[in-house]
């Protein structure tokens, strides 16, 4: 049976079948379900002792006692009723309920973090072994070999997963939670898996060349952005701040949480953690999505669709070709305008907790500018060619391609991503003015323009810089161009809050500064420096002014790689006729 079962897979996905026999070995099925049971079986002792110490608690007070609660704010504590002689009553479906979130959390972090890690490790090794080339050469889908990974290398990850399930899923009934809630919750954490294990596909695609570092790299992150958004969501309720981080929030499984919590009997009071009705303050374009589970869940899905249609995109042009980039210029298009316009729906909430609505929005249009300043750092990253690419580019265009130049810098795949990054500042900076506009920030609107145009301009010129960097003969070239924008990404906005104090109350000194950094860096801008509505006309002057002079001297280098081979050989030949016969 076990075979006509291989078989069937084999014939469906070969690459699964090769990765499900080289690691579904009884010694490594016994280890994975042997971790999986111990740390079952510590949790639920864990747990259990907390049981007992409420049975023992007799006319004191405890989390799982049954009777009213006492203290104040989250101390408050429930009496321990008498329940017989020697013990009290024990609120079972609460300590359920505790054990079920728990279970959860350590789910979502195991599985994400090692399966990333696995994943990218396996493809680090392969390509250092040369064996991905001959995958590569075979007649299979690089979507079907690409599925094959994703399914077959955490194939252990899987099966510890599994033997958690049905603990996990008899508690939640014990919690009194629905069972299509749950079911639901685990299709959603399914997808999720599937998002951030794509994602780790084309980080391991793309950032090679990091050695052993890579697959600590890149789970390392993932854990680092579970762990925050756990600790967030279990100590404040929820990991929302009501700002346009929200999105970024989503794509936490754990954040639905509170709609199984909201349909167990226990009093929401003294369940302090995941509580359901602080997500009536999230909206989307004031759309309250968060009112009942089945749009929160629909919203989440949209997105981790989205989201995973352009990762697999990516990896279909990757995996076949190491020089191209993961993202084609037209898609980047569309897909930057989508991102400004998703996080400018955030934007556009009133933060419930303190301050002025008008203000609160503001502050969130700021968070939208830092965002997007991310965002096409990274779009800067994936656009832009390496020298080898240009100089093929620039030697053989007039024989690739019919169009003329404006349109390859648009649209080509191996021509300079200059033109195209300004395109994406245009079309996602279109958006932007238009929410200004029609938002209610009453005064702000003219600060918010400022930090636009300046923002836009740092991004076309670390565009500029880092095309340019790129072109650079030295071997470091990749290096070089990540630390300078680095380096004046994040170094600068640490001077501009240093050279903000006045020295010796000498203002003019600051202004300087404070102009030299705004050519470079719009946080000044951001920040509402006292000097920055002054500043903006000489930092859009000095961005000009950079802007262009990287462009021509980059222009002069293209020029002269286009040259060809014969060319530039038969050039060298005449200067040294010249100087011979100048001797003679």
């Amino acid at each position: 049976m076990i075979e006509n079962l291989l078989d069937r897979v084999g014939n469906w996905n070969p690459q699964l079948l090769r990765e499900l026999k080289g690691r579904l070995t009884p010694k490594n099925m016994v280890i994975a379900a042997s971790i999986s049971a111990v740390g079952q079986i510590f949790l639920y002792l864990l747990f259990q002792s907390r049981l007992i110490s409420a049975h023992h608690s007799l006319g004191g007070r405890n989390r799982y006692c049954t009777g009213s609660l006492r203290g104040y704010h989250y101390r408050r504590l429930p009496e321990c009723i008498p329940h017989g002689t020697q013990s009290s009553e024990i609120n079972s479906s609460l300590w359920s309920l505790d054990f079920f979130t728990t279970l959860t959390i350590i789910g979502i972090i195991g599985l994400f973090v090692v399966g990333i890690y696995l994943l990218i490790d396996d493809l680090a090794r392969e390509e250092k072994r040369g064996t991905l080339n001959f995958i590569r050469l075979s007649p299979q889908n690089s979507r079907n070999i690409l599925l094959g990974k994703l399914l077959g290398v955490p194939a252990l990850v899987y099966l510890a997963i599994l033997l958690f399930i049905p603990l996990h899923f008899g508690l939640g009934i014990a919690s009194r939670i629905p069972p299509h809630l749950i079911l639901a919750f685990y299709g959603i954490v399914t997808v999720s898996c599937f998002f951030f294990y794509s994602a780790a596909l084309l980080f391991a695609l793309t950032c090679t060349g990091l050695g052993g570092l890579q697959a600590w790299l890149g789970s390392g992150m993932v854990f680092g952005f579970l762990l925050i958004l756990s600790i967030n969501s279990l100590e404040n309720h929820i990991p929302f701040t009501v700002s346009p981080f929200d999105w970024l929030a989503i794509f936490y499984p754990g954040y639905l949480l509170p709609y199984l919590v909201a349909h167990t009997p226990n009093d929401l009071g003294l369940v302090d953690y995941l509580h359901v009705k602080e997500l009536g303050n999230l909206t989307w374009f004031e759309l309250n999505l968060w009112e009942n589970a089945v749009t929160a869940f629909a919203f989440t899905l949209v997105n981790y669709g989205l989201g995973i249609f352009v990762l697999w995109n990516g990896l279909d042009r990757r995996f076949h070709n190491r020089s191209i980039s993961p993202l084609s210029k037209g898609e980047s298009y569309w897909l930057s305008s989508s991102i400004v316009f998703v996080l400018i729906g955030f934007a556009i909430q009133n933060n419930g907790y303190y301050g002025d609505p008008t203000e609160n929005i503001f502050e969130n249009f700021l968070v939208v500018l830092i965002l997007q300043l991310l965002l096409f750092c990274g779009l800067i990253a994936a656009l832009t060619p390496h020298r080898k690419t240009l100089q093929t580019w620039s030697r053989y265009r007039h024989q690739t391609t019919k169009q003329n130049l404006l349109w390859d810098l648009m649209w080509g795949e191996k021509s300079p991503a200059t033109l195209a990054i300004a395109l994406n500042v245009v079309s996602a900076s279109i958006i932007f003015l238009t929410a200004i506009a029609l938002v209610p920030l009453n005064n702000y609107r003219l600060h918010l323009a400022i930090g636009l145009i300046v923002s836009d301009g740092v991004i076309l010129l670390y565009a500029s810089l880092a095309q340019w960097l790129l072109l650079q003969k030295t071997k470091q070239r990749v290096a070089f161009a990540i630390a300078s924008v680095t380096i004046l990404l994040v170094l600068l906005p640490i001077a501009v809050s240093v050279l903000r104090i006045p020295f010796s109350g000498n203002n003019s000194l600051s202004i300087i500064d404070t102009t030299l950094l705004s050519i470079v860096s719009a946080f000044p801008v951001l920040l509402g420096d006292e000097y920055a509505r002054f500043t903006t006309l000489f930092s859009l002057i000095g961005q000009s002014i950079a802007i262009a002079a990287i462009n021509v001297q980059m222009t002069r280098q293209l020029n002269h790689l286009g040259e060809s081979d014969v060319k530039a050989l038969l050039s060298e030949n005449s200067r040294s006729r010249k100087q011979l016969s100048g001797v003679s």
